[in-house]
């Protein structure tokens, strides 16, 4: 902890640690990022409903530290809103086994057959059951894959195993996969050169701006997989030549190398945040698929809808600032994509012509150049709360990022928040996260009372 100036009353520590990016350990007063937390709640991987039913053998202890996360509900973090996708949409239904202590001693016989008995109602010929293998059915030696096999013998189902290993290892579902695509015969199809198979595109920019393009240039979306995990098109992959893949911090999985020695083109396109990375990603696609010419075409003619609102919000921006809290670790993530899939929030803001202030933690208070990809930004150095604190109250910009629900420490100083929640991907997501932040800037609420939101002064104990 800080040491405490004199006339200071209330406590250094202003909020409690919030997970960072992996190996780096901020210290709370001065953390604006829960990067860990969204990385590894992206790291468990969800499944579709379609012919899909899911497993879970635990304790209920491993219940409680895998609570569903519900967007709808107030949380301490602002989770990002493309996660929304895969809490809102329609899951894979699920059969949940609590083991207590008696299955521990005696064995699991009778839940095992309830379990059959069960998910033979749910499951047929053609379906898929994923079984999750948790802490305590490890730990006990519980024969998972019997249970699945046995399944398998009764209805047809074809049986998935995923373990907390696998996330780790970032191989999600490998077993499955180096056996579908294994399967003898399974590449010997001829693949549609105008087709393409979709990685790691969030499926409501998927499904609602990224295929209606694409096929509107004659480019077949042949099939999608992941963030969400869809079983039945992993069937379909071999179909089409081109496997696109949507840049991500981290890959939980290893398709590309499944795919790459079979003959398939694989294709990396940036995350499409912001115009120019999303016109980069569509006209990747668009020459991989040889529909080049359209793609030009078919974007004049989505920038000539898209440019007025664009320019004249820009000229707005241009008289707004923002500010983000950061150290020599977190300020070369804001230019770079983070947890999964988000968004580089630095770039973008510049690309909307606001004003960068980058409020920088320096122990020794030396001086430090600003980032080369925002050169006309403002650094200033910090060393203490209080010194942030300064900072924030008397800085002339208008918005402060941060990924925790109400940060005293943004609103007490008179700003406006925002986070990872405001933006999204594709030309129309640019469009709404322009808004959004114009929107946060010009909004007088937070100076105006200031002096009502700020932290209610307690004791600390230490």
């Amino acid at each position: 902890m800080e040491r405490r100036r004199p006339d200071q009353e209330t406590e250094d520590l202003r909020v409690p640690y919030v997970g960072a990016p992996f190996g780096l350990q901020e210290a709370g007063w001065r953390n604006f990022y829960a990067d860990q937390d969204f990385e590894v709640l992206l790291g468990v991987p969800e499944c579709t409903f379609d012919r899909t039913i899911t497993l879970e053998y635990a304790d209920l202890e491993c219940f409680y530290a895998r609570a569903e996360l519900n967007i709808r509900r107030w949380s301490f973090l602002d989770w990002p809103n493309d996660k929304e996708d895969e809490i809102g949409a329609r899951k894979s239904p699920a059969i949940a086994v609590e083991l207590d202590e008696r299955d521990m001693v005696l064995g699991t016989t009778e839940k095992a057959d309830a379990v059959i008995a069960k998910a033979r109602e749910l499951t047929a010929a053609g379906h898929y059951l994923v079984v999750c293998h948790l802490c305590t059915p490890i730990v006990m030696g519980e024969d998972l894959n019997g249970l699945a096999h046995r399944l398998e013998k009764i209805s047809g189902c074809t049986p998935v195993s995923w373990s907390q290993k696998d996330r780790d290892n970032l191989d999600n579902f490998g077993e499955f996969l180096r056996r579908t695509l294994g399967r003898p015969g399974y590449f010997d199809c001829r693949p549609d050169p105008s087709a393409v198979n979709l990685f790691h595109f969030p499926e409501r920019y998927r499904k609602e701006e990224l295929t209606p393009f694409l096929e509107g240039i004659g480019v077949k979306v042949h099939a999608a997989v992941f963030p969400m995990m869809d079983f039945p098109s992993v069937e379909r992959l071999a179909g089409a030549l081109s496997q696109v893949f949507c840049e991500r911090s981290s890959y939980p999985v290893k398709l590309k190398e499944l795919l790459e020695p079979h003959g398939r083109r694989i294709v990396d396109v940036p995350a499409p945040y912001g115009l120019a990375n999303t016109r980069a990603c569509l006209e990747r696609i668009a020459q991989a698929a040889g529909r080049s010419k359209e793609f030009k075409a078919a974007w004049d003619r989505r920038m000539r809808e898209i440019e007025p609102a664009w320019e004249r919000m820009k000229a707005s921006a241009s008289a707004k600032r923002v500010a983000f809290v950061v150290s020599e670790a977190t300020l070369p993530r804001l230019f770079q994509v983070r947890y999964g899939f988000g968004a580089p929030m630095a770039t973008m803001v510049a690309e909307m012509g606001f004003g960068l202030d980058f409020l920088y933690y320096d122990p020794h208070g030396r001086t430090v150049p600003v980032p080369k990809e925002a050169p006309s930004s403002r650094l200033h150095i910090f060393r203490g709360p209080w010194e942030l604190q300064e900072l924030l109250e008397k800085g002339d910009f208008q918005a402060v990022y941060s990924d925790i629900c109400f940060d005293w420490r943004v609103s007490s100083s008179g700003k406006a928040r925002f986070s990872s929640r405001d933006f999204h991907m594709g030309a129309a997501g640019a469009l709404a996260a322009f808004e959004s932040l114009l929107g946060a800037c010009s909004l007088p609420f937070y100076q105006r009372y200031a002096s009502h939101l700020r932290q209610p002064s307690r004791r600390i104990h230490a």
